[in-house]
């Protein structure tokens, strides 16, 4: 047949046009299952959450297109038989174009979907904090399309041993040379996703410093001391620690006294004195459990005293600091009246106090 212009006979236009009819086709197909997708993933979560539905259809709508419009174009490109020697290499680029748009879909549904776990209310006990989100998604985020960029390059006939050799290499630098910021900020991420430790909680952290959290950041945990001081402890540090977490619960603590009273102490006096003592700060103080009776024990004979402790239930960590507040003067007041000399615990008489014959 005669050509009809760019070299192509009339049999070849007509099936260009045919094509072209596919391809519009499909794109007004793929725009019309766009809307509908909406409806079907909200019939399927109505008994469940409306949010979910509508991050769901937002995730897939822009895939679901692009699926689509790919698949009617290279479909509609197989049609043209002036082109047959190159359905080979058409071929490959239909397979690395689909699991392009695959990549792309799943990348989607598992960011929005963190963001949704993490963001809907009335999720008790969860374990992914809303600062831990924007970490998790960008780490899920470069694994996802680092495993689809690898195989559209082997689906394509692109070698990627060299490649994934040299990312190999050069990871293992960057993480040497980084070494200490990763450490923090994988164990920030621990802490926020394990919800061990939250802002607002009151820790106290084996060795070394205690007070109120006031903010987990990537890089470090920053407490209010009792002397209303910031201290900046390292996420390393603290994950690495044994920590004592007083507001983990609701429930009440005890209150403790340490001392230590001289050997010469009638020590059966001592016991009867402290309890009744603590029986009163007890019934007085507002912070105490009136129902709990308190506990006086001897512990150990030191080098130069009999170390006693005090034990009385608070209500919580704020009532038990001020209910030891009131039995350390109260009952150093009532030993000193009743003539019974006290010895703070763990600590040796001064030299001059030491008489011989």
């Amino acid at each position: 047949m005669d050509g009809l212009g760019f070299g192509l006979t009339r049999a070849e236009w007509g099936e260009t046009a045919v094509a072209f009819a596919l391809v519009l086709l499909a794109a007004a197909s793929a725009r019309l299952l766009s809307v509908a997708l909406r409806w079907a993933v909200h019939g399927v979560t109505r008994a469940t959450h409306r949010d979910l539905d509508e991050a769901l259809a937002g995730a897939l709508r822009a895939p679901l297109v692009l699926l689509v419009f790919a698949q009617a174009l290279f479909l509609a490109l197989r049609t043209l038989s002036y082109i047959e020697p190159h359905h080979p290499r058409l071929e490959r680029a239909w397979i690395a174009a689909t699991v392009a748009i695959v990549t792309f879909a799943t990348q989607r549904i598992v960011s929005r979907l963190l963001v949704w776990y993490a963001a809907r209310p009335g999720a008790v006990g969860r374990r992914l904090d809303g600062r831990t989100v924007p970490l998790v998604r960008r780490a899920s985020s470069v694994a996802i399309v680092l495993v689809g960029a690898i195989i559209v390059l082997d689906t394509l006939g692109i070698q990627i041993s060299p490649l994934l050799a040299g990312l190999g290499i050069g990871g293992l630098a960057v993480a040497l040379a980084l070494q200490p910021l990763l450490a923090n900020l994988f164990a920030s991420s621990y802490m926020l996703s394990d919800a061990s430790v939250r802002v607002g909680d009151q820790i106290e952290v084996t060795g070394g410093p205690s007070g109120r959290v006031e903010d987990i950041g990537w890089r470090a945990t920053r407490l209010r001391n009792v002397d209303n001081n910031i201290v900046i402890v390292p996420n390393s540090l603290l994950a690495g620690s044994v920590v004592t977490n007083y507001s983990a619960s609701d429930a009440a603590m005890d209150a403790r006294v340490d001392l230590g009273v001289t050997y010469d102490a009638n020590l059966a006096r001592v016991a009867e004195v402290l309890l009744a003592e603590t029986r009163r700060v007890r019934d007085e103080d507002p912070g105490a459990v009136r129902d709990v009776e308190p506990l006086v024990r001897f512990t150990r004979f030191a080098e130069s005293h009999v170390e006693v402790v005090v034990r009385q239930r608070a209500r919580g960590f704020a009532e038990a600091a001020a209910l030891r507040h009131a039995l350390m003067q109260r009952l150093h007041a009532r030993l000193a009246a009743e003539g019974i000399a006290m010895r703070p615990a763990g600590v040796k008489p001064p030299a001059d106090s030491v008489t011989t014959g």
